[in-house]
């Protein structure tokens, strides 16, 4: 009889925001042999990809960071109710990164409430970085020949998307990038 393998495949990285330790911890209480291979992240390749770098010295974007758009509980940033003090879209101003990037927050409904919620945060002042007129863009499937890049303001993303059809309910899956590169396109040439 011939040795059989189970793969499972995932797309990026197999460890950020996957539930790869679990499925190892799995494979050892049963003592089954794995091995992993780890990959390039859709956090960094779906804005490479779309024309966006992650950091650029000339805007003052020195770094980055990421988060998942719904939790592991299902929660999302945005439609949930406010911290007790209200203060739930000022923590955006605090983080201390340039350039906020965001998986798993293609519905509409749930990509809008954190665009608000960012947006928020912070007045047109520039002591904020993040207020409804900062730049953002929603890359949709990256790398491939559907892939789509909308680029836009914190206040009116979803208007954007919804222009060109106003049914659509989610741009899954997609990477969201708010902070000054997003307004960058390096795929065009002039």
């Amino acid at each position: 009889q011939r040795p059989k393998s189970i793969v499972r495949l995932k797309g990026g990285d197999p460890f950020l925001f996957g539930r790869t330790r679990t499925e190892i911890e799995a494979l050892r209480s049963q003592n089954i042999p794995y091995s992993y291979t780890p990959g390039i992240s859709s956090c960094i390749a779906g804005p490479h990809l779309g024309g966006i770098p992650l950091t650029d010295p000339s805007l003052d974007c020195q770094s980055f960071g990421v988060w998942s758009g719904t939790d592991a509980f299902g929660k999302s940033w945005g439609l949930e109710e406010d911290d007790d003090d209200g203060s739930r879209g000022k923590k955006w101003q605090g983080l201390g990164v340039d350039v906020l990037v965001f998986l798993m927050i293609g519905r509409l409904d749930k990509l809008e409430a954190l665009c608000q919620t960012i947006a928020n945060g912070g007045d047109d002042s520039t002591s904020n970085k993040f207020n409804k007129d900062t730049p953002c863009s929603i890359i949709q499937n990256a790398g491939s020949p559907a892939q789509r890049v909308w680029r836009s303001k914190l206040e009116n993303l979803v208007s954007v998307i919804k222009k060109e059809d106003e049914t659509r309910t989610s741009v899954s899956p997609a990477v969201f990038v708010v902070g000054a590169t997003a307004s960058l396109d390096l795929l065009t040439q002039s």
